[in-house]
This record gives structure tokens, C-alpha cells and sequence, in this order.
């Protein structure tokens, strides 16, 4: 028999955090579809219905990560180490806190029009919950353990061109916008945005470590 597979007979199966995970990352993806909606929307009116929305899967969201929290707390058995589930868990919650926070700054500030950046940005916060969702279903079976390695390394990528977007977005505002009020709504939107890929890369980095630790 194999090394690995006999040591797969000793390996304790415990389903219940990846399909936590799964039912986590799904929830993630649907309000980074709807930030993107946002940011395509034609005109202000469009703007409550969709925050809402964003709001309520938030908080899906919010008890979706406390029910991980309170498996991990129970649970003797664990596929991974308790501190990376925590992390895992922590990181695809701020991802989704970033998103409302940045569309309840948006509800609260009015700005009189969407820079042409938001688009880009939001596309990219949907790639990188699209590729959090593959990785936390390819983690279940260690496998796949190179595709969770390149799949995380395209979450890095997608952080880096966020990163970019986000400073070519600042020089322009402060090139062009006149308005002090204006400039300093649209900064914190684009911070706020922004640091959804930063949270996102901060997951991938957890994954790295799962997987390195695994293999």
C-alpha cells in the first residue's frame, strides 16, 4: 500500500467546515455579483435596492462565519489546523465587510457620479470571490493541492492589479477632482474597495500554509 493512502486511513474526516466553508464562499460570490451590478448601474436610483441586498447577504454571512466559529469550538476533529480555520474564516467574512462597507459609504455619501475605476475594481473583487469559492471546494482533497496553489496565486495577481487600479485611481482624482468633499468620498470608497483584495490575498496566503502543511 502506498504511503499516502495508507496514511489517508488516519486521517479524520470532518465534512461539516467545508461545506460551511462552501455555503461561506457562495454567499461571498453573490454579494461581489451585486457590487459589480452596482457599479455598472445607470443611475443613483438603482443604488438602495442593490445595498440592501449587499446588506442582507452580509449578514448571511456574518452567521454563516459564526457557525464555523462555534464548530471550531466544539469540534475535537478538524481537517486542518483550529488557527487556520479561524483565519479562513475571518478573511472571507472581511472580504464581504469591505464590500458593505464601501457600498454603505457610498449610500451615505452620494457622490455625484462613479469614477470610471469603481468598474475595473469590482470586476476584480468578483474574480477574486470566484477564485476563493474554486479554492476552498478544490481544498477538500489534497489532490488538488497544486491547482490550490495556482488558483491562490491568481487571487495574489488579482491583489496587485487591484493595488495598481487603486493608485492610477488616486492620481487622477487628485489631478482632476476640484472638489475637496467630492475627492475625499471617492478616497474612502476606493480605500474601502481596495482592501476587499487585500483581505482576499490574506486568505490565500492561509491556503498556502494549509496546503505546504499537508503535502
Amino acid at each position: 500500500m502506498a504511503i499516502d493512502k495508507f496514511l489517508k486511513l488516519f486521517t479524520p474526516k470532518e465534512n461539516t467546515f467545508y461545506q460551511l466553508f462552501e455555503e461561506d464562499t457562495e454567499n461571498l460570490f453573490k454579494i461581489a455579483e451585486l457590487l459589480f451590478k452596482l457599479m455598472n448601474s445607470q443611475s443613483s436610483s438603482q443604488w438602495d435596492p442593490i445595498i440592501k441586498e449587499i446588506k442582507k447577504l452580509e449578514l448571511c454571512g456574518d452567521e454563516i462565519t459564526n457557525r464555523i466559529y462555534d464548530h471550531l469550538d466544539k469540534s475535537f476533529i478538524t481537517p486542518f489546523d483550529r488557527e487556520e480555520i479561524y483565519a479562513l474564516a475571518t478573511c472571507i467574512d472581511d472580504v464581504a465587510d469591505c464590500i458593505n462597507a464601501a457600498c454603505n459609504r457610498i449610500r451615505m455619501y452620494k457622490p455625484k457620479l462613479f469614477i470610471p475605476e469603481f468598474t475595473p475594481l469590482a470586476a476584480l473583487i468578483l474574480e477574486a470571490s470566484k477564485l476563493i469559492k474554486t479554492a476552498m471546494e478544490e481544498i477538500k482533497d489534497m489532490a488538488h493541492s497544486q491547482k490550490v496553489m495556482e488558483t491562490c496565486e491568481e487571487i495574489n495577481k488579482i491583489e496587485r492589479l487591484a493595488d495598481e487600479l487603486y493608485h492610477i485611481a488616486i492620481s487622477k482624482l487628485f489631478e482632476k477632482e476640484t472638489d475637496s468633499i467630492e475627492l475625499i468620498k471617492i478616497k474612502d470608497i476606493l480605500e474601502t474597495l481596495e482592501g476587499a483584495t487585500d483581505h482576499a490575498k490574506s486568505l490565500s496566503d492561509v491556503l498556502k500554509t494549509v496546503v505546504i502543511k499537508r503535502t
